[in-house]
């Protein structure tokens, strides 16, 4: 009796890609964040994010870098919006070819289409105002030139400048949502907004709201949030009823979740800055922290269970004179990618 032979596959199965997994069948819905965990698309999703600014890298190398981090198990890139380099004088703009110094850094349909193509999601930060470690927070420095101005505030000086960037970046965005099958899943509104601590400043609701009309005016339907150090200014900077509320903190991750509990019930948590580490001043020590420190975190951040996003995860450089007077010409915000260190180390460690 003649056997035949019977040949086996001993490759490894196909895993399916983080688009095709949650677009399979359409794209009806992007992020939800209605009951206690996010959803995507109707599907369960954790978001594991890390924070890289493309503006700090040049363009050459966003992909290297966008590699590093989705081998490190993140799903999520996570980036700031400068309005001082994308609105460098009153009306002209530079999104990558409108011939500024800083043009080769600004192609952010590029950064999106390179991150879509790596197969990671996109969190957007447009500010107006972004910190950052940045100069002016992000402002450009022409805004000065008007008198009385009040930054941050719904006053009609400072709004004015900031509907005309919005009225460029918002449509070039709003095509790149996940809805409409790109990589961006969220905005956060404003930056810290309840954290400032300067004399006689109070948050101005009516500044959120307008910034609120401003996104949904101009089609942005992905899901909206905002940031703070919740354990110490709560709501102060947000408007519950409008965004998810997320927390930035370094350590006892449970403190801040349980406070946004309370400030938001049966809502899915989030970190959105988790330090690894933390900047460094001109003259101080450089700031370090142990993997055993970010282990322990991260795993209370996970069991939470809560999702996070790293920052940073990668520092890049600050060119020129844009440091924001923190530092010279480095963000090692203690990332998990430095001059010098393993990148094997630091994937271990994730």
């Amino acid at each position: 009796m003649e056997i035949s032979s019977v040949s086996f596959d001993s490759s490894p199965p196909v895993l399916p890609t983080l688009y095709e997994y949650y677009t399979i069948g359409g794209i009806k819905s992007g992020l939800n964040a209605d009951q206690k965990y996010f959803t995507l698309n109707e599907r369960n999703i954790t978001l594991y994010s890390g924070a890289m600014h493309y503006f700090r890298s040049p363009k050459q190398l966003w992909r290297d870098r966008l590699r590093k981090l989705r081998a490190a198990g993140l799903n999520t890139i996570e980036s700031y919006i400068p309005w001082n380099l994308h609105e460098p004088s009153p009306g002209k703009f530079d999104f990558g070819h409108g011939g500024s110094d800083m043009q080769d850094f600004l192609d952010i349909k590029l950064f999106l289409r390179t991150a879509q193509e790596e197969d990671l999601f996109v969190i957007l930060r447009p500010g107006p105002y972004i910190c950052a470690e940045w100069e002016f927070g992000g402002f450009p420095s022409w805004l000065l030139r008007e008198k009385n101005i009040k930054f941050r505030t719904s006053d009609e000086k400072y709004m004015n400048p900031v509907k005309r960037f919005f009225s460029v970046l918002l449509p070039i965005l709003a095509a790149f949502q996940f809805i409409n099958g790109g990589p961006i899943i969220s905005f956060q509104v404003e930056n810290e907004y309840g954290s400032t601590k300067s004399v006689n400043f109070t948050p101005d609701k009516a500044y959120l709201k307008e910034l609120q009309r401003i996104y949904l005016e101009h089609n942005i339907t992905e899901l909206l949030t905002t940031a703070d150090g919740v354990t110490t200014f709560g709501s102060a900077g947000t408007l519950p009823e409008d965004f998810l509320v997320t927390a930035n903190f370094g350590v006892d991750p449970e403190s801040s979740f349980n406070t946004l509990e309370k400030i938001q019930p049966g809502k899915p948590k989030m970190a959105m800055e988790f330090y690894p580490g933390w900047f460094d001043h001109w003259s101080e020590t450089h700031h370090t922290t142990s993997s055993l420190n970010l282990i322990m975190n991260l795993h209370a951040i996970l069991i939470y269970p809560a999702s996070f996003n790293l920052y940073m995860f990668h520092g890049g450089t600050n060119f020129g004179f844009l440091n924001g007077a923190n530092l010279g010409n480095s963000l090692t915000d203690n990332s998990g990618y430095q001059p010098g260190r393993s990148i094997i180390k630091e994937h271990n460690i994730l």
